[in-house]
Order: C-alpha cells, then structure tokens, then sequence
C-alpha cells in the first residue's frame, strides 16, 4: 500500500493526508551491514526522518562523496522503504562532509546539493538557492496538522565554544517567521545535534549556550513540540519541565557504542539504549496523543514517552 500525499510547493511544503505513523533514525554507514530497513518498513511509516550521518561521507572530494550518497540510495532495503514511505531529513557532520564540521567547510554548497539530490528535493524549492539544508513541511489538514522543521546545524556553525551561534541568523529569521505564521497541532524540530542534553562533553546545543536557549524560548511557545536528534550512537529520551519540551534522539541504523560508559544527563528519562536502534511516533488524533518508541532491531519497544499535546 502506498501513501497518497498532495504537495502544494512554495512557499510551504503541505500534504494533504494526516499522518499516523512517523519512524526516524540517524548514523547510517553506507559500507557497513544495514538490517533495520526491512524492520522499519514492516513498522510502515508514512513519512521517514533522516537526522544526520545518513552517510559518512568524510570528504572535499565530490566524487567521491556523489559515489557514497548513490551507493545509500540505492541499497535494497532503503529502496522498499522509499517506495513506500514519504523521505524527509537533514544532515550533521559526516554526511555534510566533514567530522565536527561548520560554515567554513569550503565545499558546503557542492555537499549541500549532492545530498537534495539524495533526497529527490524538487528544482523549484528553496532550498536549491538558500545557504543550507533547513526546510519545513506540513502534513495534514488544520486539526490534524503535524509541522515537520528541519534545522540546518553546520551550514552557519561557528566553532564549540566560541560563543558564536550554531544556526546562523538567515535561519533563525526563517525559523522565527516559520514558528509565528505556523498553526500546527504538533510540531516536530529536528537536529543534527542534542538539544536538551547539556552534561556531556560531545557536541551539543548547550555548547552554544545563547542558542539553544534561544531555541527553548521559541519552541516553548508553541503548542505539541518534540525535539528529534541524532549523532550519538545510542538512543535516549530527555524532558524539560518547564516549557514543557521532550527530546528524543535515535542514533545507531548500521553501528553503536558498545562500551558505552555511561554519560550524566539530568533530563533523561528512563535509561540509555546503546544497541542498533529508530525511533517512532504514533498520533492517536482522537486522544490528542503522541507516543514517541525508541526501537531494536527486532522492531520492539525498549524505550518510551507520551506527549499530550491536548487542546
């Protein structure tokens, strides 16, 4: 069975069927065994969220970087899952092109066009002329309206700790523009980088402080928003209380840390997961709740959170 959905193009991405079944995951090796494809379309999920290291491309040779995004595009499992499902996303480091990489990557915008190119994004949408992969798209009709934002964290990244930004402001008129006009029931913000989680030494929102604290400001101004993030290789959920923000990142498609040693953070909920792993979301549109899983690779539930987003 195929999903039927109706684009209406710029100025923003609409489809007309309410979704019901949402999967996403990141930290996909294009060389290594993929054997969460076939769980992951037996889920059948309307739409697919990629959030970041889709491949790992690590490279300023364009080429060679066209060669790796092919060779993910056209691997079997993928493939069934496209034909079946809506394909969406963004990108972080190794997929951008280069590890712990920001704006001063001199091949951005060749990387940036390579990887629409992966995605089938349409020559008549912005993303084509903008600096940068960040995109919004809204699925459903008002009352069952679920936005999808796509957050761009390389194109304009200024180093870790700078106290430089990690958008850039183009994309945070854009967000803030997006965030205002929008009238969404649920709202889906999706990162390369955590967003809550501010404990750990890796790369994170919090080691641009002014940002991620920005971002909170607007986010907790909406009503149903959910962080999604990828780039750790394992999996958690996190909760601030107040605005009222769940995150959920899933990371680890083809690999994960497997002597993970454990990390603080005072916002997750539950335990890591540190094995192959996507996340899901289901919307009960009649409850007004949002059941967000963490999933192994047998397609079980081994982490789990509930969002009323009411109303």
């Amino acid at each position: 069975m195929k999903w039927i959905l109706v684009l209406l193009l710029f100025p923003l991405t609409v489809f007309s069927a309410p979704l019901e079944r949402i999967a996403f995951g990141s930290c996909n090796k294009q060389d290594l065994p993929q054997p969460l494809w076939p769980v992951i379309t037996a889920w059948k999920p309307q739409l697919w969220i990629w959030l970041g290291d889709n491949i790992y491309g690590d490279t300023t040779n364009m080429t060679l970087l066209r060669a790796k995004w092919e060779k993910q595009k056209a691997h079997p499992g993928y493939s069934v899952l496209r034909e079946f499902s809506k394909i969406t996303g963004t990108w972080d480091d190794h997929d951008y092109g280069v590890n712990d990489g920001g704006k001063d990557f001199p091949k951005k915008a060749e990387s940036k066009d390579l990887f629409l190119e992966f995605l089938d994004v349409p020559k008549d949408d912005p993303r084509w002329k903008q600096d940068g992969v960040y995109a919004t798209q809204t699925f459903g009709e008002p009352g069952k309206q679920v936005r999808v934002i796509l957050l761009d964290v390389r194109s304009q990244r200024d180093p870790r700790k700078s106290g430089g930004d990690i958008l850039g402001e183009a994309q945070w008129k854009w967000l803030e523009s997006v965030l205002a006009e929008s009238k969404a029931d649920l709202h889906l913000i999706c990162s390369g980088s955590q967003i809550l989680p501010t404990e750990h030494k890796y790369e994170k929102w919090a080691d641009y402080p002014q940002s991620r604290q920005r971002l909170i400001d607007l986010a907790g101004k909406l009503p149903g928003v959910i962080f999604l993030s990828g780039d750790r290789h394992f999996a958690e959920i996190s909760r601030l209380d107040s605005p009222e923000l769940i995150e959920v990142t899933s990371s680890g498609l083809t690999h994960f840390w497997k002597k993970f040693p454990g990390e603080p953070n005072s916002l997750r909920q539950g335990e890591v997961f540190a094995d192959l792993n996507f996340g899901t979301l289901e919307i009960d549109w009649e409850t007004r709740k949002a059941k967000l899983a963490i999933r192994n690779a047998q397609g079980e539930t081994v982490r789990e959170a509930e969002l009323d987003f009411g109303g």
